[in-house]
């Protein structure tokens, strides 16, 4: 990203996941809106890692690329993770060093177990520090994005993508008025403390917040 920071039409930003599952930021989907209307195309999404929870970016991305390298047991954190559910293309990072083969191998025997789908996601070597396999990586995500459109899926995607935002910027907006709902002092904070219980005053919160539109 060094080197490609001062290139004409390139834009890098980095936002913090402060605290938000997923990793990503809550305001992902915002800036991704945003760069698409200054004409910024393609947008790529990098995430803290895989774990358990970090998988949200699968939501958010036409075109999820997973990427493993050798010898860091990705195995293991293949099953653990999820990710083969996750992932459109597969890429085995770092493939000047021993064991990547032993990494596509096991991925392959991975997915042949997985159920049966219109899409089979590639496995492409790559290595970063030799720059080798870089156009196969590209031309293995534009196969993806032509696949989506040509089944409808990249349409579907969208709407569904607009609908999980507004129900997360609803959530989260609820969630502030709660806090301020039950600022010490409050009457419905002295209720809960006193006889409530959180599920009742939730309720009152939410009977309160519909009293107001």
């Amino acid at each position: 990203m060094q080197r490609h920071a001062l290139d004409p039409k390139v834009f890098i930003r980095s936002m913090g996941a402060r605290g938000h599952l997923g990793g990503l930021s809550l305001a992902t989907r915002e800036a991704i809106r945003l760069l698409g209307a200054f004409g910024f195309d393609p947008v790529i999404l990098e995430t803290v890692g895989v774990g358990q929870s970090e998988l949200e970016v699968a939501a958010v991305a036409d075109t999820t690329v997973v990427v493993l390298t050798p010898n860091l047991g990705d195995g293991v954190q293949m099953i653990k993770a999820g990710i083969l559910e996750i992932a459109d293309v597969f890429v085995v990072n770092k493939a000047d060093l021993e064991g990547h083969q032993r990494v596509a191998i096991e991925l392959r025997g991975m997915l042949s177990l997985a159920p049966k789908s219109s899409w089979k996601p590639p496995i492409v070597a790559t290595s970063a520090g030799r720059q080798e396999g870089i156009d196969e990586l590209w031309a293995a995500i534009e196969a993806h994005r032509k696949h989506l459109e040509s089944t409808g899926r990249a349409a579907a995607q969208a709407e569904q993508r607009l609908r999980d935002e507004t129900a997360e910027v609803a959530a989260e907006i609820a969630r502030d008025r709660a806090r301020d709902a039950l600022a010490p002092g409050s009457k419905l904070s002295r209720k809960l403390l006193d006889d409530g219980t959180p599920y009742d005053v939730a309720e009152e919160i939410l009977r309160i917040m519909g009293q107001e539109r």
